[in-house]
């Protein structure tokens, strides 16, 4: 049993930036544009980016009030101090490693002196991890993530506020909706799922916890509390 704290994101970061209300936020990496929806339905103005074209297409549907730029973390399409806070939630490792560090300070450029960054990694362990595994290790990317965070801490341009751990769960009805899961989160690891799937299978049905719906998966995610400088 995970001796993490079970969190939801939205609810962690709604504590973190409250009150939401006209409040300017900036998703980097927001693809579908889920959860920049769910900050606006709570008043906030939000803005995002998603260097996928495909996806930000889906986001317009899902969050139309959003302003939506098809751009890359380092080098966002924004001027200096233009919001409140930057969040960057499960979208740091699909930055290359030598832009990581630059990302983290387009983020702090962004936002007001003294405003929020959060950004939230998933951490290369956990039975969801374990079980995406045959179709893309992403142990290293994931290490290079908190490895460019540790960096915007000791080099600038971001201060530490609080870090913690807490895990994110899913619940699968069967392995082919977990695949799917997968895989949409990126599209090009299509082929190699059906490659390894059952390899996916076998690590599933081991890890999981069999609860009432299905089969649930932890996600062990670290979240960091940062801000720029007043």
């Amino acid at each position: 049993m995970s001796a993490r704290p079970v969190n939801d994101t939205l609810r962690v970061i709604r504590t973190i930036l409250a009150p939401l209300e006209e409040r300017r936020i900036l998703e980097i990496g927001c693809g579908r544009g889920a959860l920049l929806n769910a900050l606006a339905e709570l008043g906030a103005k939000v803005a995002g980016i998603d260097p996928d074209p495909a996806a930000l297409m889906e986001a317009r549907k899902t969050a139309p009030t959003a302003i939506l730029r098809q751009a890359v973390a380092e080098n966002l399409p924004f001027v200096d101090a233009a919001m409140h806070a930057a969040i960057c939630v499960n979208s740091l490792h699909h930055v290359s490693p030598s832009a990581m560090a630059g990302a983290l300070a387009e983020a702090a450029r962004v936002v007001e002196p003294g405003g929020d960054v959060i950004v939230v990694e998933p951490l290369p362990t956990g039975t969801f991890f374990e079980s995406m595994r045959p179709i893309e290790d992403e142990t290293q990317i994931r290490l290079a993530a908190q490895e460019a965070i540790a960096g915007a801490l000791r080099d600038g341009p971001l201060l530490l506020v609080a870090s913690g751990e807490y895990d994110r769960v899913e619940t699968f009805p069967t392995v082919s909706d977990f695949i799917d899961r997968v895989v949409a989160v990126d599209p090009s690891r299509k082929d190699r799922a059906l490659e390894e799937r059952e390899k996916v299978m076998k690590r599933f049905y081991i890890l999981a916890e069999y609860v009432k719906g299905g089969y649930l998966l932890r996600q062990p995610l670290r979240l960091h509390h940062l801000k720029r400088p007043e």
